[in-house]
């Protein structure tokens, strides 16, 4: 009779915590918060706060975190793969030496210095072989690079070749040997859908935070094919990728990633009126830096391509005089014997008037079209000439060393 009374008793309170658990997961707990304020509580007292901490662990294990999400997850898998690069430079400076006590014709020695520059921007590990990308201006003149995990481990970074003109950079761990190494694998810029979520990882204001541990910020794809006239820094930067993910000085270098977790750029700068962030952010497509990559490895530089024809603008007074038919475009002067644009079937006094489908504005817009080519690349020059338009395939080819 004991036994039986015990056994009832059991399942009772079995069916009690079951139904009780049932409610919570039926969205009942409001209930439990109008029995804490029968029982004198305030809606902000010790009584809800005890129930709250001891309903937490209840909640989480009947609904899953709800913080551990897919931005989360991608952040602490690549995160480690994203370097800090820091640089040694040497400058010159010219000095008055005026130990010598010529006033007129006054000596001068020059002076050479070196600069240490820790964390000055990023990169990210793209293969085992410990292949790093990054931007040209990141590493440009530098005479010693400094490759910075996330664990702290540091390598010496040997420039395999740049793009000046894409600015990007390859860079190539030295000593390596049997370490393993994090690697970010590369995505299809040509696939990025416009509004989809993105995170810029690097290491920003690296030389007054100094930690190699990147930071991470998430946006989206404000816009994609962006192209700006080149700057007097000499970079061509076209079809970039636009984000609102925050980009910083020092994150220049570092990857954006789409949530597979694939790099899908480079980031690379910053529209700023003050020098930080205004939520304008620019990335090369990882596409363009395939090509780099792919051509640096092959051939263990990048080649120069082969231009064997000249051109010029279409002013006024040229279209006026040659009676041309359009005023957009560059006007074909001079074409090399035997070349790419004579196999191609370029005549002089065509009007290029654009590049796979992108319109030429003038001279120096055509040129940047191939400079940013690869040898071997296959373009199509939509070409006016008197009263027919033609497409013309142009094969890139290399140029002859000089």
């Amino acid at each position: 009779m004991r036994k039986a009374i015990l056994r009832w008793l059991a399942v009772t309170l079995t069916l009690a915590i079951a139904a009780f658990c049932l409610g919570l997961g039926l969205g009942r707990v409001p209930l439990m918060r109008d029995w804490a304020l029968e029982q004198g509580a305030t809606p902000g007292g010790q009584t809800q706060n005890s129930i709250q901490t001891t309903l937490r662990p209840i909640l989480t294990g009947l609904a899953g975190s709800q913080r551990h999400t897919g931005v989360v997850a991608i952040a602490q898998r690549l995160s480690p793969a994203v370097v800090s690069i820091g640089v040694t430079r040497l400058t010159g400076t010219r000095e008055w030496d005026a130990s010598s006590g010529d006033l007129l014709f006054p000596p001068y020695q020059l002076t050479m210095r070196e600069h240490n520059i820790p964390y000055l921007g990023s990169g990210f590990i793209i293969d085992a072989e410990g292949h790093v990308l990054t931007n040209y201006h990141v590493v440009e003149d530098a005479s010693t690079i400094t490759v910075t995990l996330t664990d702290r481990r540091s390598f010496v970074g040997r420039l395999l070749d740049a793009d000046r003109y894409l600015d990007i950079a390859l860079l190539k761990l030295e000593d390596v040997g049997e370490a393993i190494l994090p690697v970010i694998p590369l995505g299809d810029s040509d696939s990025i859908m416009i509004g989809e979520t993105v995170l810029a990882v690097g290491n920003p204001y690296g030389p007054l935070i100094a930690d190699p541990r990147p930071s991470v910020s998430v946006g989206v794809v404000s816009a994609v094919k962006r192209s700006f006239r080149r700057p007097q820094q000499d970079h061509i930067y076209q079809d970039m990728i636009q984000t609102d993910a925050a980009i910083n000085p020092g994150n220049s270098g570092g990857p954006l990633i789409n949530l597979d977790g694939e790099a899908i750029g480079i980031n690379t700068f910053i529209f700023s009126r003050a020098g930080g962030s205004e939520n304008v952010g620019f990335s090369i497509p990882i596409n363009r830096a395939r090509g780099v990559v792919a051509e640096i490895l092959s051939h263990g530089r990048i080649r120069s391509i082969r231009l064997d024809f000249d051109f010029q603008d279409l002013t006024p007074f040229v279209v006026q005089f040659l009676g041309l038919q359009t005023e957009q475009g560059v006007l074909l002067t001079k074409r090399e014997p035997g070349g790419p644009a004579e196999r191609a079937g370029l005549e002089l006094g065509d009007v290029i008037m654009a590049v796979d489908g992108r319109e030429v504005i003038d001279a120096n817009d055509l040129l940047d079209q191939f400079l940013t080519r690869t040898v071997g690349d296959q373009i199509v020059l939509h070409v006016r000439r008197q009263d027919q338009s033609l497409d013309l395939t142009y094969q890139i080819e290399e140029a002859e060393p000089e």
